[in-house]
């Protein structure tokens, strides 16, 4: 599959994160400390999912992206706790969370499984996406993701 539409697309896209964005995101632009960036991208993916949930439907994504806030929130709390998390796979900064002190290891092991059972089930189609469960995941992240923003007392939190 070697296209020259696909050669061209691939092209302009590697050209475009070279780039300098000339409309950066709201929000995102300006900030320099890496896990406030972490933060208000949590913020902007459960902005997203409940936009998205409002119109009764993309449940795959609603749950992809509230599964990413909540790993956005953790690292969020646990890089203000002076953990480092560069280059943790998704499951692994649960962990972390446990060694910083935000929830127990049953509670790690759960939003482990969780990911592991269902997050992958879901965003690979061996099992259908559903409304109940867009629900329940977005309200977990955001839960988890007003816990952190209270915990730390941050005010660079960019949700409403």
């Amino acid at each position: 599959m070697t296209s020259n539409e696909l050669e061209e697309a691939l092209g302009d896209a590697e050209d475009a994160f070279q780039r300098r964005p000339e409309n950066p995101e709201v929000g995102l632009e300006y900030v320099s400390d890496s896990s406030v960036l972490q933060l208000r991208k949590a913020c902007r993916l459960l902005d997203a999912a409940g936009f998205l949930l409002d119109r009764n439907g993309h449940f795959t994504v609603i749950i992809e992206a509230s599964f990413v806030a909540i790993e956005r929130s953790i690292q969020f709390y646990v890089e203000e706790k002076g953990y480092d998390v560069a280059g943790q796979r998704h499951t692994e900064v649960y962990d972390v969370g446990v060694r910083a002190g935000l929830f127990s290891q049953d509670v790690a092991d759960r939003l482990e499984a969780l990911w592991v059972e269902n997050r992958s089930e879901s965003y690979y189609r061996t099992g259908i996406a559903g409304e109940y469960r867009a629900e329940t995941v977005v309200s977990l992240a955001e839960t988890l993701h007003e816990e952190v923003v209270a915990l730390t007392r941050t005010r660079d939190c960019l949700c409403e």
